[in-house]
C-alpha cells in the first residue's frame, strides 16, 4: 500500500471503511497508514482488548468520549476519535491525506484542525483488494465451503407445503453451527412467482408443485464472504428444466474464458451468447458476474459494458440468471479464483 501512497504523492491514507482489511479486527474505528512509518489503529476503549487481541498492527490507541478510572497500563485519550485522528496526522506531518471515505461534517472538522490536502479516494483501497493474498483465498475457499454446506441443507428442505423462511432458516443455521460469523446478505428463497425476482426476500410463501425455487445464499469466515445460488423445482414443467438446463450451460460457457488477462466483459458475453441463442435475452436482465472479497459485490463486474480486465488472484462469480414471468427464474452461481492459464471453482457442485 505504501507504493500506492507514493505514486499519488500522499503522506498518509485514513481508512474508515477498510479498517477489517487493514488491521484483521473489527474493533478498528480507523486505520492510518502513513508513507513513512507504522500504521495506527484507533478504537474506543471499548474495544481495546479486542483491537490488542486479533490486530498484527503493534500501535494500538483508544479513545473515550468521556472520563473514568483507567487500568493499570492503559492508555485512553480523552477525546473524540476525530480529534485522536488529528493528532496522528500531525504526528505524522502529514499533508496530503487520502481517505475512502468520510462524511462532509467529518472532513469539515480535519480540515479545520489540521491543515492538510484531503483526497477521498476509495479507489485506491478497492484496486489492492481486487486481487487476493494466498491466505485470503483460503479464506474465501472456507466461506465457499460454508456455503456449500448450507446450500445442501437448503437442497435437502426443499419440500411442498414448507415456507421460503422455513428453507431460509434450515440454511443459515447449517452454515452457523459450521462457522459462519454469519451472512453476507440477507439469503434469498424464492419461489413461484417470486423466483422471476432477481432480489426477492424470503416469505412466508408456501412452496407449491410446478415451482422454480431460487436459493441465494453465503456465508462468512474472518470478514470473507461467499456467494452461491442454485435453482430446484418441484415437479418442473419440460419449459422450467430447460430454462434451468440454459443457465447451467451459460454458466459454463462464461467460466471456460475465466484466465488472466481476459476482459470480464468477454466472460459476461459468452453466458450471455448461450442465453440468447435459446431465446431468452430480453429476460436476462443483470450481469453476468462480480468479484467476492470481504464484501459480497466488489470490483470486477462482469456486465456488457464492463473495462475491467481479470487478473490471477481475483475471486470473482458467474451469474447468469433468466427471469421469465409466469414461468419461472432460473439462476445459477459459483465463485471462481482466476488463475494463469486456467481458474478453479471454490463453490462445488452439490
Amino acid at each position: 500500500m505504501k507504493i500506492e501512497l507514493v505514486k499519488r504523492g500522499l503522506d498518509a491514507f485514513l481508512a474508515i471503511q477498510n479498517t477489517r482489511y487493514l488491521a484483521g479486527t473489527t474493533a478498528a474505528k480507523a486505520v492510518i497508514v502513513p508513507a513513512d512509518g507504522a500504521p495506527v489503529l484507533i478504537c474506543s476503549r471499548l474495544e481495546l482488548d479486542q483491537a490488542k487481541r486479533e490486530s498484527w498492527i503493534r500501535d494500538v490507541r483508544a479513545f473515550s468520549r468521556w472520563r473514568a478510572p483507567l487500568r493499570p497500563g492503559e492508555r485512553v485519550s480523552f477525546t473524540d476519535p476525530w480529534r485522536l485522528i488529528v493528532d496522528c496526522l500531525r504526528e505524522f506531518g502529514a499533508r496530503a491525506v487520502g481517505y475512502d471515505r468520510g462524511g462532509r461534517e467529518f472532513v469539515r472538522k480535519l480540515r479545520a484542525a489540521h491543515e492538510a490536502s484531503y483526497r477521498e479516494l476509495p479507489e485506491l483501497m478497492l484496486k489492492l483488494r481486487e486481487i487476493k493474498s494466498r491466505e485470503e483465498v483460503a479464506l474465501l475457499q472456507r466461506a465457499a465451503k460454508l456455503a456449500v454446506n448450507g446450500m445442501r441443507c437448503a437442497k435437502e428442505s426443499v419440500a411442498v407445503g414448507r415456507t421460503e423462511l422455513e428453507v431460509a432458516a434450515e440454511a443459515e443455521r447449517e452454515m452457523r453451527i459450521a462457522g459462519s460469523e454469519g451472512t453476507p446478505f440477507p439469503t434469498i428463497v424464492a419461489s413461484g412467482r417470486n423466483s422471476w425476482l432477481p432480489h426477492a426476500s424470503a416469505t412466508g410463501k408456501k412452496l407449491r408443485r410446478g415451482e422454480l425455487l431460487v436459493v441465494d445464499l453465503g456465508a462468512t469466515c474472518e470478514g470473507y464472504v461467499s456467494d452461491m445460488t442454485r435453482t430446484f423445482a418441484l415437479s418442473p414443467t419440460r419449459r422450467q428444466v430447460k430454462l434451468i438446463e440454459i443457465v447451467k450451460w451459460a454458466q459454463v460457457s462464461g467460466i471456460a474464458r475465466v484466465r488472466d488477462g481476459v476482459k470480464a466483459k468477454e466472460v459476461d458475453g459468452a453466458a450471455r451468447a448461450v442465453i440468447s441463442r435459446s431465446g431468452y435475452a430480453k429476460f436476462c436482465t443483470h450481469g453476468m458476474g462480480h468479484g467476492v472479497g470481504m464484501e459480497v459485490h466488489e470490483p470486477p463486474g462482469l456486465a456488457p459494458d464492463s473495462k475491467d480486465i481479470l487478473r490471477e488472484g481475483m475471486v470473482i462469480t458467474v451469474e447468469p440468471g433468466i427471469y421469465v414471468p409466469r414461468l419461472g427464474g432460473a439462476r445459477w452461481e459459483d465463485m471462481v479464483l482466476v488463475k494463469k492459464d486456467e481458474q478453479k471453482r471454490l463453490t462445488k457442485q452439490l
